[in-house]
């Protein structure tokens, strides 16, 4: 079946002669400042996504344009590309749609490979400003990949290659070619340097970041930044995943991993049929109907559903502001912060985003772990008035927190620390560790962290940087009744009741602490002024 797809062939870099593609759908010159610049895999160029021309003229319907760039990478090129290298090109590419097309806002589509440049390109490109979305199609593990695709000779060949290539780049020879043989486990080009051969093959190498058996740190640090809205689309019969695979699990586990997906904003879509190109009309039109869906919620600001998806925009600032501030602590120590706020600020998701933009050196404590055990709260002789207040300032273990915060500051190479454990309703002890070797940044976040009375008064001082999340009282008080539906043993009048008489009174207690900070943030990142 043909491929064709009328537009407009242009050079975005004149200097190189790298040329740019716009699809149409019918004659005539198309307006607007909204695109989808389409990013192809290994040995892809202009046209080989045969989903394009389709793509395009949906995309039309709903006001976005459609691009695809050639880069150093396309076609027989990216045996000798970086991740780097196509960062370089999309900026380009990007600099031009914005100067000579009149493109403000972007989506990035990534195929295959190209998944990888769309979520290094987050991470480092010059124009992430205009970047509002994300979507990656068939992002699959090169690694995982040559393992469906090799066997016996070549499985040994490619262990004998990986070491070479490992040593030439120990040497400084990376950007030089292994023998032609090497690229032959992966078919064109006939040249593929010894840098490119170790990020494909390599367990945590620069392109390594799909694979099935990264943990979930290891996840988090190779996608936790990705902040713009994202749509993960992959094919349940995708030719290149190893079927020992799911895939449902294995893109869900991608989404958790992302800033973005704390945010509730990064989605999956599994497609039944389609391969690792999606092939044919039917998976083809349920693709481009998801992207087209997609961008349409990325325009419309006002949804009456609520399903408008946005950028994290004072979360990332917030977060390039911490990672400021621990460049300029002395080396070996590490920035202890503080994130303060009401019940129902946000204070937890604040801090699992924070935790994935400011990966891998950032570890978050949380205050509730100092909760003091039930058991404890029931042999004091308040004690069913002191386990109905549970949550209140004296219902914590303050000295054990502010000990363990000491030795942080005193320089001593590890500190445990424990967590909440919500199905037991109790403390669970050592459950955060922190390593003075890894982690540069330490975000605490809790309730009374800039609390001045009742025990908490030498807290607020052991921070260097303190943060409160502003947030309207009466919100917050909501948040937490629908939060608290699921407590089983309670009556929804008996949840009401409690939140206004506990969580109401803890969270007035918490808005008294607010003129502590050093940074107000929020929504409207109302920043308090800095020294």
């Amino acid at each position: 079946m043909e491929t064709a797809c009328q537009g407009e062939v242009f050079l975005y870099d004149e200097m190189l002669g790298y040329a740019g593609f716009e699809a149409r759908a019918g004659q005539g010159v198309l307006e607007g400042s909204k695109a989808v610049v389409c990013i192809g895999g290994l040995t892809d160029g202009l046209l080989s996504l045969r989903y394009l021309p389709a793509l395009a003229a949906e995309l039309q319907q709903v006001g976005w344009r459609t691009f695809q760039p050639v880069l150093q990478s396309s076609y027989r090129g990216w045996g000798f590309a970086s991740l780097d290298d196509d960062v370089l090109g999309i900026d380009k590419f990007l600099s031009f749609l914005r100067s000579k097309r009149g493109i403000t806002e972007v989506v990035l589509l990534g195929s295959s490979t190209g998944c990888q440049d769309a979520v290094h390109y987050l991470k480092v490109g010059k124009l992430t400003d205009i970047v509002h979305g994300i979507v990656l199609q068939a992002p699959v593990s090169d690694r995982e990949a040559l393992s469906v695709e090799t066997s016996g000779n070549q499985v040994e060949a490619l262990c004998e290659f990986a070491k070479t290539a490992s040593k030439m780049i120990a040497e400084g020879r990376g950007e030089e070619a292994l023998p032609r043989a090497a690229c032959q486990l992966f078919g064109p080009p006939d040249v593929i340097t010894a840098y490119r051969f170790d990020s494909l093959t390599r367990r945590l190498a620069d392109d390594d970041m799909f694979s099935s058996d990264l943990s979930e740190d290891e996840m988090k640090q190779k996608l936790g930044h990705v902040h713009t809205p994202a749509l993960l689309i992959a094919s349940a019969d995708d030719e290149y995943v190893p079927k020992t695979v799911d895939v449902s699990m294995l893109c869900h586990r991608m989404a958790d991993a992302m800033a973005a997906g704390v945010a509730r904003t990064a989605e999956c879509l599994v497609l039944q049929q389609g391969g690792h190109g999606v092939r044919g009309q039917d998976a083809q039109a349920h693709f481009v109907d998801a992207v087209a869906r997609f961008v349409a919620r990325l325009s419309v600001h006002e949804l009456p559903d609520g399903t408008h998806l946005s950028r994290l925009t004072w979360e990332v600032s917030l977060a390039n502001t911490l990672r400021g501030r621990a460049a300029s602590v002395p080396s070996g120590k590490p920035l202890l912060v503080a994130i303060a706020g009401m019940p129902g600020s946000g204070k937890s998701r604040i801090s699992q985003i924070l935790l994935r933009l400011l990966q891998p050196d950032c570890l978050v404590v949380q205050m509730d772990g100092y909760h003091t055990k039930l058991s404890d709260l029931q042999s004091r002789p308040d004690a069913a008035d002191a386990v109905y207040r549970r949550g209140a300032p004296d219902t914590f273990e303050v000295s054990s927190l502010r000990e363990a915060l000491k030795r942080v500051k005193a320089g001593e190479s590890s500190v445990k620390f424990p967590a909440f454990d919500h199905a037991r309703g109790d403390p669970v002890e050592d459950a955060v560790c922190f390593d003075r070797r890894v982690h540069r940044i330490v975000l605490v976040e809790g309730l009374y962290l800039l609390h001045r009375n009742d025990g908490w008064q030498e807290i607020p001082d052991l921070f260097d940087f303190k943060v409160y999340l502003d947030a309207d009282l009466e919100e917050c008080i909501g948040r937490v009744k629908e939060r608290n539906k699921v407590i089983p043993g309670y009556t929804p009048q008996e949840i009401d009741k409690r939140c206004e008489e506990v969580d109401r009174r803890n969270a007035e207690v918490v808005q008294l602490t607010q003129g502590e900070a050093d940074l107000h943030a929020g929504p409207k990142l109302n920043q308090a002024p800095e020294d």
